[in-house]
C-alpha cells in the first residue's frame, strides 16, 4: 500500500466528561496499529488546559511518539482539530478523539483508498460502545450511523471528526466552521464540502468505538444537544443557499435526519442481535434508556425551533466546554497561529 505522508491529530476537548484514562486507552490503540502511528510526520496532542499540565506530562512518558500542543484555555473542539491540522506537515490530516478506541487495522484501512490521487475525504465508522443495556440504548439512539455490512467503501454525506482523514488541500480550501449557534459544526462542513464538489467516501473497516455518556448530566445534555443540533444545523446550512430555496432545503434536510435516524436505529438493533441473540434479552432493560433519549431529542428539537438562545444560555458551562458553540467567547489570540508544539 502506498500511502501519502500523514499527520494524527488528537485532542482533550472531550476530556473534561472522560476519564484521563481514556486518554491512555486511545493512546494505547495507536500504539499498536498495523500502520504505526511512529511513521506519521507528528502525532500531536491538541490541549486548551483540559488536562492538568503534571498528569499529561507523566502519561505521555509512556508514549514518546506523541508531542503535546499548547492552546490558549477556551479553544473549542473544531479549533483544536484546525489548529493541529496547521501545525502539521503530512499531506493527509488525520483526526482521531482522546477518548475513542481505535480497532488494529484503523488507520491502515483509513488511508488505503488515498492511494487513489482522486480520493480526498475518507470517514471510518464509529460505534458507542453498546455493552449492558445502558450501553446498547445509547448506541441505538445515538448519531452513528450503523456498521455496514460490507466492507467496501461508500459514499456519504456526512463524517464524524473522530474518525475522518482528509488530504491538506481540502481543510485548505474549507476549513472547519467553529463559533457557530450549534454544538458540534461536522454537519455543517460536511454540507459545505459536498457543495464545493468534494466526495466524501466511508470506510467500513475502520472502526472505533466511542465511550457512552458517562452519568445522568452528561447522558442529558448530549441527547438535548443532537436533537438542538438536528434543528439548527439544517438551519446554518440553509441559510447558506439562495433565499427562495431556504426553506425547502431547511425542511429536506430536517426531515431527511429523521429518517436517516430511524433507519439507522433499527439496523444497529438487528445489527446487535444478528451478531449476539442473547442481546435480546437486553433489549426490555435497554427501551426505558432508549425512549429517554428520544424524548430528550425531541424536546431538544422543540428548543431549536422556538428558542434556540434561551436553550443555548441554559447549558451548562461544563457541557459545553470544549465546544466551539457561539455563546462562548472567543479564545485571546487565533489559535490557527497560536498554536505551538513542543
Amino acid at each position: 500500500m502506498t500511502v501519502p505522508s500523514y499527520s494524527l491529530i488528537i485532542e482533550t476537548a472531550n476530556l473534561s466528561l472522560a476519564d484521563l484514562d481514556g486518554l491512555r486507552e486511545t493512546l494505547d490503540s495507536l500504539a499498536v496499529q498495523t500502520l504505526p502511528v511512529q511513521n506519521a510526520c507528528e502525532v500531536l496532542l491538541a490541549d486548551s488546559g483540559d488536562v492538568p499540565p503534571d498528569s499529561l506530562q507523566q502519561t505521555l512518558r509512556t508514549y514518546p511518539w506523541v508531542r503535546p500542543m499548547g492552546l490558549p484555555e477556551g479553544t473549542g473542539y473544531e479549533e483544536l482539530k484546525m489548529a493541529g491540522a496547521n501545525a502539521s506537515s503530512g499531506e493527509l490530516i488525520v483526526f482521531a478523539d482522546g477518548d475513542c478506541l481505535y480497532e488494529r487495522t484503523w488507520l491502515e484501512a483509513l488511508l488505503a483508498p488515498f492511494s487513489d490521487q482522486s480520493v480526498s475525504i475518507v470517514g471510518g465508522e464509529t460505534a458507542i460502545n453498546s455493552a449492558g443495556p445502558y450501553g446498547l440504548a445509547v448506541a441505538i439512539a445515538s448519531s452513528f450511523p450503523a456498521r455496514a455490512r460490507s466492507d467496501n467503501p461508500y459514499q456519504s454525506n456526512r463524517y464524524h471528526l473522530n474518525n475522518v482523514a482528509f488530504r491538506r488541500r481540502v481543510l485548505q480550501d474549507v476549513p472547519i466552521p467553529s463559533r457557530q449557534p450549534c454544538y458540534r459544526m461536522s454537519g455543517l462542513h460536511a454540507a459545505r464540502l459536498l457543495a464545493r464538489g468534494y466526495t466524501i467516501l466511508r470506510q467500513p473497516s475502520a472502526g472505533a468505538v466511542h465511550a457512552a455518556p458517562n452519568g445522568l448530566t452528561h447522558f442529558v445534555w448530549r441527547f438535548l444537544l443532537m436533537g438542538f443540533d438536528g434543528v439548527v444545523v439544517p438551519r446554518l446550512i440553509a441559510k447558506e443557499s439562495r433565499p427562495a430555496d431556504r426553506s425547502r432545503v431547511q425542511r429536506r434536510r430536517i426531515f431527511g435526519l429523521i429518517r436517516f435516524w430511524a433507519a439507522q436505529a433499527i439496523s444497529k438493533v438487528a445489527g446487535e442481535l444478528r451478531s449476539n441473540p442473547w442481546r435480546s434479552l437486553e433489549l426490555p432493560l435497554a427501551l426505558p434508556v432508549f425512549a429517554s433519549a428520544v424524548v430528550l431529542q425531541v424536546i431538544g428539537a422543540l428548543a431549536g425551533l422556538v428558542a434556540p438562545q434561551r436553550f443555548l444560555d441554559a447549558v451548562p458551562d461544563e457541557i459545553l466546554q470544549g465546544s466551539t458553540c457561539e455563546r462562548r467567547p472567543a479564545p485571546i489570540g487565533d489559535p490557527s497561529h497560536s498554536a505551538k508544539a513542543v
